[in-house]
């Protein structure tokens, strides 16, 4: 279950502060032999791994995901206090990992297991044994390399059994899938020569793990670029995958547990061509909670008019922000938006806007300028009208000089550039008001 999870979250940042300070000065902690002593309990468990390296501790650093400290406090034995988890090189070629509790300020072993496994891909924390207490989930190896297995470490009164999942993997998460209030393991591994693209869903029965749904992915994508699990609408747990194929392609995959049916859903797989390719685009967005909605989007990118696809640049595309709706099977959209990159903002495409306006980008000047489109006769072909506004973004000397920036309204400014924005056609009915303008206006932040 994700009860403490919050904090474990704050245990963990504040080990990392006291146990990787070097890094703060920009060292890879992963180099780091010793590292620097501190008081109290994080004394007493610093001695206990000493202890168990004789003395020659290296830790280990999880690779990804949201636990990235080689020592991690969570609540294991659900008595509200947190035990003390350990990663280390063990010997050149093997990992270990180390549970300890503490009473009155002395921390002691309860356990300690050892990984072929070079490095740590990934720790999470949940109750998939359904036990009401969090197990620790290790990812070791190497996903990419299809090198990785998962260990499941469960704290059975005091005493911590170790179960192996020897099935490799792309992705993993741990979250409660199916509604039940217990978690379950999400895996997801790109094809390979022995087996095709497929996600599983794992939780533990009677010390074993047991797969309870399984779905066929999209078999041409090689590496997963943006994992997301949360709601997938209003009703709907899920998790959503964005995929990297071939030839600087990205399709988007949902999966969700169906309770009427309990069975693992991925609606957007295509039985007939092995692929997603609905959402096939050829620019890199990931999904997002893009509006805030505590909702997961997924990103339908569709040519301008006047483009096709692959377009010179991404302001050539479309971007339309979907959620999925599982009950009638459709995508929902939220908000379409230009995006670009190159100079880190987007605008927001208005509803009247939708198929009647095309743009151009001037990346020597970082001008974007959006264009009314005059289709042709019935609906085909068509030109480029008038000019109706355009967003540029100036360094701060050029816009304080007050030439180039004659006729613009400042936007927003952040790292000396001004982003400002000059409209051409007031009287034309697709004209904004700079109102609408600003509130269309957004930098990409790191959220985004």
């Amino acid at each position: 279950m994700r009860k403490g999870k919050a904090a474990a979250a704050a245990g963990a940042v504040a080990l990392a502060v006291l146990l990787s300070g070097c890094a703060m000065a920009g060292l890879d902690p992963q180099t780091l032999m010793r590292p620097p002593r501190s008081t109290g309990d994080r004394e007493s468990i610093h001695q206990v791994l000493e202890k168990k390296t004789n003395n020659r501790l290296n830790l280990q650093y999880p690779r990804r995901g949201d636990y990235r400290s080689a020592i991690l406090m969570h609540d294991l034995s659900a008595d509200g206090s947190e035990e003390a988890v350990g990663l280390y090189q063990a010997t050149d070629t093997e990992t270990g990992i180390v549970f300890m509790e503490g009473k009155n300020g002395k921390w002691k072993e309860t356990g300690s297991f050892q990984n072929s496994a070079s490095q740590v891909d990934k720790v999470c924390f949940g109750d998939v044994d359904r036990d009401g207490r969090d197990d620790v989930v290790v990812g070791w190896g190497n996903a990419l390399n299809h090198t990785s297995s998962i260990s499941i470490y469960s704290d059975k009164n005091g005493k911590i059994s170790e179960l192996s999942y020897a099935q490799p993997y792309s992705e993993f998460e741990v979250s409660d899938f199916d509604g039940d209030g217990y978690d379950e393991i999400f895996t997801a591994v790109v094809s390979t020569p022995e087996q095709a693209a497929i996600a599983r869903l794992l939780r533990v029965t009677d010390n074993m793990v047991e797969t309870i749904g399984s779905a066929h992915l999209d078999t041409g994508v090689t590496k997963y670029v943006g994992v997301t699990a949360g709601k997938i609408n209003e009703k709907q747990y899920g998790i959503v995958l964005d995929g990297a194929k071939s030839g600087g392609n990205y399709v988007t995959e949902i999966l969700y547990w169906a309770q009427k049916d309990k069975l693992l859903q991925a609606p957007f797989f295509d039985a007939g061509t092995l692929s997603a390719n609905y959402t096939l685009r050829s620019t890199d967005v990931v999904s997002k909670d893009i509006n805030h909605d505590s909702l997961i989007e997924i990103p339908i990118v569709n040519p301008l008019p006047g483009y096709t696809a692959p377009a010179p640049d991404e302001t050539c595309y479309v971007t339309s922000w979907h959620r999925y709706d599982s009950e009638s099977n459709t995508l929902v959209r939220a908000m379409s938006m230009v995006i670009d990159k190159g100079d880190g903002y987007w605008f927001l495409i208005p509803d009247m806007w939708r198929g009647k306006i095309t743009d151009k980008l001037d990346r020597e000047t970082r001008t974007l300028t959006f264009y009314e489109w005059l289709p042709g006769p019935g609906g085909k072909d068509g030109a480029v009208g008038q000019a109706l506004l355009k967003i540029r973004a100036f360094s701060k000397k050029d816009w304080d000089g007050g030439t180039a920036s004659a006729g613009f309204y400042k936007l927003e400014e952040q790292n000396a550039v001004v982003y400002a924005v000059s409209i051409l056609q007031p009287d034309n009915a697709l004209s904004l008001r700079l109102n609408d303008i600003q509130n269309s206006f957004k930098l990409i932040s790191s959220q985004d």
